[in-house]
């Protein structure tokens, strides 16, 4: 009865649209409240314990360090240099489009970020140069989800603190899936510049490239830094988040110059209330979580599908069906932390690489990003285009298919995902 309670009140909070962090938290407070012997503080110190992780830092310390590398210029410089590569191609400003959010994924580790600071600038010049809205929504939400999956990524980071899985080992095994999938809707953005005889850029010479490498190398530092670090063992995970903010704080301010100390009490101040939103939904999922641990729903559910499925295919088919559809109605943090001690049992008793689960759940939450009713990557680059979503569903739907099918290759072909883990950090792999 008690379980039907908290299952029944999450899905009417959520068709009543209230947001995600206040269904978990309401639904879990009234559960609370109907339980005998559960006092109503049980709240308040489960959100305590939730957010009293040394790894969750990372999560406001790599949105910080994306807002500084924003702030600093740096996404100028890397549309220039995305320019540069990849200009001269048929449709060449949704080509740089897409390298930009690849760029962009290795110094933010947001794709909400990607798409809010890239598509203010980068949407708006596509429809000058003659794209639909539609198309310049569909190709700025479906490659800013990079940003979570190409390293440094905070749903990674998320993860390997819910499994306790490999952060660094996860940050290795993103980036072959990422460079695929940007390959991929580069792909789709050439047959449909080639269908609309969408406009290029003249090529650029051999100086104008050296020169738009020169200007963008120091931010492409970045992801070097925070990944070479935690590999090599120099620094953990927030350690490298933190280092990543200091050194972005450092362009901004002394090299690019484009940052002033007056500057940075609103730089910190947006970022405060941007990290506020996402540690609250860590918080009331984490209580959410664990009351489905008190009454046993993680056992019962492990017990029951291992009656039933013992397949490593079924059990990735069952998980990829599971998180494309939990993530068309559900932010990415809550869905890891509510479902991942659900399914890892599971996962681990049919012999799945807790690394390959890992980037595999990334990829569906990634998805996620471009699917109503949630979707949030399409519902800001269509808040920005000023288009409604549903308008822009037929132009995001072959990305969306590419998508999928780049899921279904790293689910079943786990070596995308392993190879590079198991030549660099092979103590973290079976």
């Amino acid at each position: 009865m008690l379980i039907s309670i908290l299952f029944l009140g999450f899905a009417i909070f959520i068709l009543l649209g209230v947001p995600i962090g206040f269904c978990l938290g309401l639904t879990s407070l009234v559960t609370i409240g109907a339980t005998p012997g559960l006092p109503l503080e049980v709240l308040v110190q489960r959100m305590f314990v939730g957010l009293n992780s040394f790894v969750l830092i990372c999560v406001p310390l790599f949105m910080l360090a994306g807002d500084l590398m924003n702030n600093a210029g740096i996404t100028d410089r890397l549309m220039r240099l995305s320019r540069a590569l990849v200009g001269h191609i048929a449709g060449g400003l949704a080509h740089v489009n897409v390298v930009v959010s690849m760029f962009f994924a290795g110094v933010s580790g947001s794709s909400t970020a990607d798409t809010a600071y890239e598509g203010r600038i980068i949407i708006p010049a596509m429809v000058k140069e003659g794209y639909s809205k539609e198309v310049s929504v569909a190709v700025t939400a479906c490659s800013s989800t990079l940003g979570v999956i190409i390293p440094p990524s905070i749903l990674m980071v998320i993860f390997g603190s819910v499994a306790n899985v490999s952060i660094g080992g996860m940050f290795l095994g993103g980036v072959i899936p990422g460079i695929i999938i940007g390959f991929a809707q580069m792909a789709i953005v050439y047959y449909l510049a080639l269908k609309h005889h969408y406009p290029k850029y003249k090529r650029a010479t051999l100086k104008e490239l050296f020169k738009a490498i020169g200007g963008a190398i120091l931010g492409l530092i970045t992801p070097l830094i925070v990944v070479g670090g935690i590999i090599f063992g120099i620094f953990t995970p927030t350690e490298a988040a933190g280092i990543a903010s200091v050194y972005s704080l450092i362009l901004g301010l002394f090299v690019y110059r484009t940052i002033k100390f007056k500057d940075l009490p609103r730089i910190l101040a947006e970022n405060a209330l941007l990290c506020s939103l996402t540690l609250f939904c860590v918080a009331t999922a984490t209580v959410f979580g664990w009351l489905l641990a008190y009454y046993n729903v993680p056992n019962a559910v492990s017990l029951f599908l291992s009656q039933f499925i013992k397949s490593p295919f079924l059990i990735f088919l069952l998980i990829n069906i599971i998180f494309l559809i939990v993530g068309c109605f559900m932010d990415a943090i809550p869905a890891i932390i509510i479902l991942i001690p659900l399914i890892y049992p599971i996962a681990m008793q049919v012999g799945i690489e807790p690394v390959h689960l890992g980037v595999v759940v990334v990829i569906n939450l990634a998805i996620g990003l471009i699917t109503p009713p949630y979707g949030l990557c399409l519902l800001l680059a269509c808040a920005i285009a000023d288009i409604s979503v549903p308008k822009s569903l037929k132009a995001v739907f072959p990305f969306f298919l590419v998508m999928v099918g780049v899921l279904m290759l790293v689910t079943y072909v786990p070596n995308l995902v392993l190879w590079l883990p198991r030549m660099i950090m092979p103590q973290f792999i079976k």
